[in-house]
């Protein structure tokens, strides 16, 4: 492997040779038919001759074997317009980036600007002689799939051949596709676009009409019926994120296949610095920024203010904390006095590593289900209790048999967010409140987390990217299965009637259904967003993959069928 920053492999490749070799048909890899490669997975384009095949996160890695076949340096991905280098194991920006030869790093962004406008001319050139739907068609009929399942068979729809008029792509506006894939399941999230669209009831833009621009600061004061002052919008807008987000859906649905969200992504960088510098960003992040800043300003306009019921701690009260909002209770128990603590903290989403559950279970509970009982509660803020009683689920064991080798899931990466984890003075040293009182050294527990109020959109983040030794952060490429559906009732703590048996409220189910996933194609230093997203057409659900611009309908298969960074479950 060559050093990152020396890379001079490309300085031997003229344009008008490249250009030769570019095909105008970017939809299918070279080996498609030989291979039977998914269509919907990221392709590379080889710069020496023009070979068309699969990323190498793809089953078949076809552009990845060419590479080892014929030792040709250098691909550009059409998705992502990045340019690897196999020799140097890294991606051209990040060697330019690392590289302290001025001259070096100047033919290198010469190099990678001409690739890109050269290949953004040639696909929109693009004039595939079929659809996928046809292409699709072939497939099965050279060869039935084998690992379908009759599940999925049994609620596989026919393709539509026309477009939705809420499916469209969204241009990127320079590494922006974490955040195109991230709008796409927004996009995709009816409960909150049902607020949104209807722009007669919740109508964002009567409220900046009053809004006068100030010069001098960075962001424009107004002042509510309280007379508070209150941050809501960028100085560089007239209008509040919020209306930004409600014009973008609303003109969305007028487009034909291709929205410019500038104007949203704009209000984005107002709102939060880490994304004006244009490079590629972390879309969880983007994702708990963009929420809070609608929640931020449907609280401050009074419009999306929803939920005016009075609570102790953290209450829900906008239309996206009602939405995705929920609590995390961090159950602690002492194991020397044991002394029991429980706070409920406000969250949007649930973040869990991918890793499969220990199966610790905590022996001092006997039955399965029981009522936390009042003097447990004395001195706990328990948000929206009012006279209901609630019940935990004490021990969760691993659905599986740990002893069997089987696919890890997200079932079980939710196992392990909500096992029994022991602290101790060698990991995560516990100082007990009761034992301190009494005089009494303490530094063993058990933690462990619960859900609570539930919400009506469960975002999952798996976390991909993991700090390791050195402070140096590395992908988890693990494949997680993801179930269509999810029940998440085992995980939570249960709200009921004081009229209500433990055995009656115990009984509450609560199904989730997936509709959004958003995926990370690559490494640390290098990759592209793409997403795939459920809409419902004619009472039937239809998936599609979006990268930035380009989209196109796939089946339940392909979309389960990918390394998830994020996923969207909605309460059914």
């Amino acid at each position: 492997m060559q050093k990152s920053g020396s890379c001079s492999h490309f300085s031997k490749y003229r344009l008008e040779q490249i250009g030769n070799l570019i095909k105008t048909n970017f939809t299918y890899c070279d080996n498609a038919k030989r291979q039977q490669c998914e269509s919907d997975i990221e392709k590379w384009l080889c710069i020496e001759c023009g070979f068309f095949g699969c990323s190498r996160n793809s089953d078949n890695q076809c552009s990845f074997k060419h590479n080892q076949q014929t030792n040709h340096p250098l691909s550009i991905s059409i998705n992502s317009f990045a340019i690897w280098c196999y020799v140097c194991d890294n991606d051209l920006e990040t060697i330019q980036e690392e590289t302290d030869n001025k001259g070096q790093k100047e033919k290198i962004s010469k190099f990678i600007d001409n690739m890109k406008n050269l290949l953004f001319k040639k696909i929109k050139q693009n004039k595939p002689t079929q659809t996928i739907q046809q292409f699709q068609q072939v497939q099965q009929q050279q060869s039935q799939p084998q690992t379908l399942s009759q599940e999925i068979k049994q609620q596989a729809t026919q393709p539509l051949n026309y477009t939705p008029k809420q499916v469209f792509g969204l241009r990127n506006l320079g590494n922006t596709c974490f955040f195109n894939s991230v709008m796409q399941c927004l996009n995709a999230t009816e409960s909150l676009n049902s607020f949104y669209l209807d722009h007669k009831k919740f109508n964002f833009s009567s409220y900046s009409q009053n809004v006068d621009n100030d010069e001098d600061d960075d962001w424009t004061t107004v002042e509510n019926n309280k007379q508070i002052k209150q941050q809501v919008r960028p100085k560089s807008s007239k209008l509040s994120i919020n209306q930004i987000y409600q014009n973008f859906l609303l003109n969305s649905r007028k487009s034909k296949g291709l929205v410019d969200p500038v104007d949203l992504f704009k209000s984005i960088q107002a709102v939060q610095g880490r994304f004006r510098s244009m490079a590629q960003q972390d879309a969880s992040e983007l994702l708990r920024c963009l929420l809070d800043a609608l929640s931020t300003g449907e609280e401050n306009t009074h419009i999306g203010r929803i939920n005016k019921t009075k609570t102790n701690g953290k209450p829900k009260r906008t239309i996206v904390e009602n939405i995705f909002g929920s609590y995390l209770c961090n159950y602690l128990e002492c194991l020397d006095c044991g002394f029991i603590s429980r706070t409920f903290d406000f969250c949007l989403d649930y973040t869990v590593q991918i890793r499969k559950p220990k199966g610790l279970i905590n022996q001092r509970f006997q039955e399965e289900y029981q009522e936390i009982t009042s003097e447990e509660l004395k001195d706990v803020i328990v948000p929206y209790l009012h006279n209901s009683i609630l019940v935990q689920k004490n021990n969760n064991p691993p659905k599986v048999d740990q002893q069997k080798q089987y696919n890890l899931s997200v079932v079980d990466c939710l196992d392990a967010f909500t096992e029994y984890e022991e602290l101790n003075q060698k990991n995560n040293f516990f100082k007990c409140e009761q034992c301190a009182k009494q005089g009494k050294k303490s530094g063993r527990a058990l933690r462990k987390f619960f859900l609570y109020d539930l919400p009506q959109v469960a975002t999952i983040i798996l976390k991909r990217f993991q700090q390791k030794s050195a402070g140096r952060f590395e992908k988890v490429s693990e494949q997680v299965d993801i179930p269509e559906t999810i029940y998440l009732e085992d995980y939570t703590i249960l709200k009921g009637e004081p009229s209500q048996t433990v055995e009656e409220i115990k009984a509450q189910k609560y199904p989730y259904q997936l509709y959004g996933v958003v995926v990370h194609q690559g490494t640390m230093t290098g990759g592209h967003y793409i997403s795939y997203v459920k809409h419902k057409e004619n009472n039937q659900d239809h998936w599609f993959y979006f990268s930035d611009s380009n989209f196109k309908e796939v089946s339940l298969k392909q979309a389960l069928s990918n390394q998830a960074y994020i996923l969207f479950y909605e309460r059914v």
